[in-house]
């Protein structure tokens, strides 16, 4: 264990992870769990079906670390071994827990089903632990003490389904490290609208005084983060980022842009109408994933073609003709027109070229207009993107909803800095 608290390693198994068939939801959700309840994350394994690298990987992370937490290998199939190769690697036998199957078959018979001779399996734990009840699934968890070097250790085995694994972890730091790290001993700032290249020279001033810091892009954001810093260090790098990059800063907390929105749409108590163009709808799916949305968004008009930019949204013919779709005359009515016609006090639209193909040298692709309306009037802004289709339509709704609360994100900085 360190001075800052105790280490964990992550293990995940699995052939389907192994080879990406599925994303690894677990180990993010673990890692950052733990953080929260002051374990130092040293590393992540992945290992197959395969004995003899699951052995590996288990004996190489219990050497690493106090605590290692895996996920998956507790079902009913021979490739579930994650109960058979703890209870080698522990050199200890396997024991049956009559508790733990009499809770399996009563799962299975709430759902008019009976367990198979094979469920047994999952009721087989290595002699010594502890079960971990699972009241979601039949794959009950364990942890387990063991000597490793020596030194002592712990396993802590979940089930692979994230529904059942996310509870059991919840309920075992419950019971064992109970008292969360308080939200501010570790700084994160968020920005927009930077490469991680471009944001580290733009730190360099702060960097050269104070140290380094880690950076962790999240598309199209970067987040910079000081771990359990000193205070003043902490204070003085929110003073420069307000101050030297207040064009792309967001907040100083590990929020993204839109979950940002969503708050200040809360507290704004004001509706949202989008048009949209070269978006194509993401701006809408976007905002929507946010539960609570119904609350203050009304609704997107998706004008790809022209002829609904007219009919739907009032864009003048002439304007289209003579500055094309891809205009700011064009993006300014699109505004207007979906805030009249959907009844909303706010509006944000979106018209641009995505790409692959579009653009001209005039309009490369990449070229966003957006544009807001609101009870005071319209205004226009220009974008030039880049990195492709995908990040093209991603960024722009970014910095659309960025431009949308600016006034209330700098108020927001200026509080924290008031009270920090």
């Amino acid at each position: 264990m360190t001075a800052e608290g105790p280490t964990a390693c992550l293990l995940s198994t699995g052939e389907e992870v192994l080879r990406g068939e599925i994303f690894d939801t677990n180990n993010h959700f673990l890692a950052r769990t733990l953080g929260e309840r002051g374990f130092q994350v040293q590393m992540m394994l992945t290992a197959g079906d395969r004995r003899e690298d699951l052995a590996f990987a288990m004996r190489t992370a219990l050497a690493r670390a106090d605590y290692v937490f895996m996920s998956g290998g507790l079902g009913p199939t021979d490739d579930d071994l994650t109960a058979a190769v703890a209870a080698e690697v522990a050199g200890v036998g396997l024991r049956f827990d009559a508790p733990s199957w009499a809770a399996i078959c009563a799962l299975f018979r709430r759902n008019n089903l009976e367990p198979g001779p094979n469920n047994r399996k999952q009721a087989l734990f290595p002699e010594g632990a502890t079960v971990l009840p699972n009241a979601l699934g039949t794959a009950p968890g364990f942890s387990l003490a063991l000597a490793s070097g020596g030194v002592r250790k712990t396993l802590v085995a979940l089930p692979g389904p994230p529904r059942e694994l996310q509870p059991m972890l919840l309920t075992y730091l419950d019971a064992t490290a109970p008292n969360p790290e308080a939200p501010d001993a570790n700084l994160f700032i968020r920005f927009l609208g930077q490469g991680e290249s471009h944001l580290s020279e733009r730190l360099e001033p702060w960097s050269k005084i104070w140290g380094p810091v880690s950076f962790r892009q999240a598309f199209p954001e970067i987040e910079v983060k000081l771990y359990r810093p000193d205070p003043a260090c902490a204070a003085e790098l929110c003073r420069f980022a307000d101050r030297e990059l207040a064009d792309c800063v967001l907040d100083f907390a590990p929020l993204s842009t839109l979950e940002l929105f969503a708050e200040f749409m809360r507290e704004r108590g004001q509706t949202l109408a989008l048009a949209e163009s070269c978006t194509g709808g993401l701006a809408a799916k976007l905002i929507t994933d946010a539960a609570g949305a119904s609350a203050y968004f009304l609704g997107s008009v998706v004008s790809y073609e022209n002829a609904v930019k007219e009919r739907l949204l009032g864009v003048d013919p002439a304007a289209l003709t003579g500055q094309g779709a891809v205009s700011e005359a064009v993006a300014l009515q699109m505004a207007i027109g979906a805030r009249e016609r959907l009844g909303a006090d706010l509006a944000l639209s979106f018209t641009g070229v995505a790409g692959p193909g579009g653009g001209t040298p005039e309009k490369p692709v990449g070229t966003v207009w957006m544009a807001r309306a609101d009870a005071d009037g319209a205004a226009a802004r220009l974008l030039q993107l880049s990195q492709g289709r995908d990040r093209i339509r991603q960024a722009a709704v970014s910095h659309g909803l960025r431009w949308l609360m600016e006034a209330w994100l700098a108020e927001r900085r200026r509080h924290s800095l008031q009270v920090a």
